[in-house]
């Protein structure tokens, strides 16, 4: 593609004569080691390190353009190469990737909140699968479509991977795509450029205080969804049920966005019940004057949300409601997500293991109170990631101590930070906690310590199939520890 479509309606480009440097451009990037000739490289200050100490290897591997965000570096190489200064290399690089992977779906939602991201675009990739339409989802799990699964590092990928993927989807004819958007993502204009028709809000609580050093700044990072990436006059989906609902809707009116809501108090998508109904959870809803009803086989409160979410952004690709409600029943168990493990076997003693992702306050609390309401006896068995937000590790220990019987206090992720700082971290909210800090023998020792009819939650890491410690990423996954545990029972 021509340099001058690359740069198309960015003011930045003033600085270059395109009539006599017009050049063919292979691609774009911001790692310097994926940098070939005639490539862009965009220079980013990240959080660990500088892509402006990089440029010169990137001019050496063949880019025949930097961009940077370092005024000061306009006289070291304004005779070695073609640049262009702009104020924000992040938003930049959203622009021209845009512009380089010109196909998008026709249909992209897109998922932010603390808790349920995952969940809903699951969820929603799933209606659309039984539905018989191609779809796909992108996010934590990686992406889905189809029934092929491509994992990922990162619940929002960088822009450059994102309108790459999507440009993909649209050669491929999938035009139903949902996916993840993290503060972190929203914050670093990862979404920015997106052709968004409708963004959904799931909920908000503590999480990520270690980048945005305060809950204004973090739901600020939030509300970009809105304010300045959802398109004129897109759809905004919010739980009516939240205490910031007003806030968010008032928000919406203000940028002239269409207002969809779910939960109790909708006049939208109104929740009007839910109960247990055998493995699944039977849902009651009003939708345009007309009383109707579903089953998910999901446990938990929050997943009825979820599913309201997910409904939601189906509704708005065109799927109509009876439709789709007919397919919730076929819903496959969200990996990872208060997940059961199914045990091959039969062992001596009638336990209930499951693998969670709560690796919030919050999360931790509901995955909690779910199976407390169904056991007389609970265990947990749950870390903190390290180099992560410091002030949740008590906190989460005090949640622990008050709706579990049991607690094991093991690592996670504990990356450059001393494990041992954490756990006693945590363990200062939950005193009578047990430390153990091998993960595999933390959750071997609560299946060894359990009672019949004992459910043990394991939680932090869901579906992650690795362990950062140090420098070093070994293989490790909570479910497989718990089905090589209980095989030797």
């Amino acid at each position: 593609m021509l340099l001058s479509n690359v740069l198309k309606n960015l003011k930045e480009k003033k600085v270059l004569n395109l009539k006599k440097f017009n050049p063919d451009i292979k691609g774009i990037g911001c790692n310097s080691k994926k940098i070939l000739k005639n490539f862009i490289f965009v220079a980013i200050k990240g959080q660990k390190d500088d892509g402006h100490k990089f440029i010169s290897e990137a001019i050496e591997k063949g880019a025949n353009l930097i961009v940077f965000e370092k005024k000061e570096l306009k006289k070291k190489f304004q005779k070695k190469t073609n640049f262009i200064y702009t104020k924000n290399s992040k938003l930049f690089l959203s622009k021209i990737a845009a512009n380089f992977y010109l196909n998008q779906p026709n249909y992209i939602s897109a998922v932010t909140g603390t808790n349920g991201k995952t969940s809903v675009v699951y969820i929603a990739n799933e209606i659309w699968k039984n539905c018989k339409i191609k779809s796909a989802c992108l996010g934590t799990l990686g992406l889905i479509k189809n029934k092929e699964k491509i994992v990922s590092g990162l619940t929002t990928e960088n822009s450059i991977e994102i309108h790459k993927t999507l440009s993909l989807l649209s050669k491929q004819k999938i035009n139903k795509v949902s996916l993840e958007a993290s503060s972190h993502g929203l914050h670093q204009h990862r979404l920015d450029s997106l052709k968004l028709g409708v963004a959904a809000f799931t909920n908000i609580s503590q999480d990520h205080f270690d980048y945005h050093k305060n809950f204004k700044n973090y739901f600020k990072a939030k509300m970009r969804i809105f304010s300045e990436i959802l398109k004129k006059n897109g759809i905004a989906i919010i739980n009516s049920d939240l205490p910031e609902s007003k806030k968010i809707i008032n928000l919406c009116k203000k940028k002239k966005k269409k207002i969809f809501t779910y939960g109790y108090n909708s006049s939208d998508l109104k929740l009007i019940t839910y109960y247990k109904k055998n493995n699944n959870q039977k849902i009651i809803i009003k939708y345009k004057n007309k009383i109707l009803n579903y089953e998910i086989p999901l446990l938990g409160d929050f997943q009825v949300y979820n599913s309201l979410c997910a409904i939601s952004l189906v509704i708005f690709s065109g799927v109509p409601i009876i439709k789709l409600l007919k397919v919730m029943k076929k819903i496959k168990n969200i990996p990872g997500r208060l997940e059961k493990i199914k045990i091959p076997h039969k062992i001596k003693k009638n336990i209930s293991v499951f693998v969670d992702y709560a690796h919030t306050p919050n999360a931790l609390k509901e995955s909690l109170k779910i199976l407390k309401k169904d056991s007389n006896l609970l265990s947990v068995v749950f870390g903190c990631g390290g180099d992560r937000d410091k002030k949740k590790r008590a906190l989460m220990g005090k949640i622990a101590s008050a709706f579990a019987d049991k607690i094991y206090i093991t690592d996670d992720n504990p990356r450059f930070e001393s494990p041992k700082k954490i756990r006693k971290e945590i363990i200062s909210g939950c005193p009578s906690g047990i430390e153990i800090k091998n993960r595999y023998l933390a959750i071997k020792k609560a299946i060894k310590n359990s009672k019949e009819g004992e459910y043990i939650l394991i939680a932090g890491k869901g579906h992650e199939n690795y362990q950062i410690i140090g420098k070093k990423i070994y293989k490790y996954s909570d479910k497989g520890s718990v089905l090589e545990i209980l095989k030797k029972i």
